[in-house]
């Protein structure tokens, strides 16, 4: 293999790792996003009142 095809690889397979990352990522951010509107919902419109809101940072509460 030439090294500019190697460079080309490598270069390649760094940006798909990133676009990776930052996919999931941004799907956990969504996924905590969307799990406090339902649990505001709930808390809003329900007859029981939830005692203690959990804080849920970096946990998967919907399954993906």
């Amino acid at each position: 293999m030439q090294p500019a095809a190697i460079a080309i690889f490598d270069v390649t397979l760094f940006l798909a790792i990133t676009a990776l990352i930052i996919w999931k990522r941004r799907r956990d951010l969504n996924a905590a996003r969307v799990n406090r509107g339902l649990r505001g919902y709930v808390e809003a419109k329900g007859a029981i009142r939830l005692a203690v809101r959990e804080e849920t940072r970096g946990e998967n509460l919907l399954p993906v």
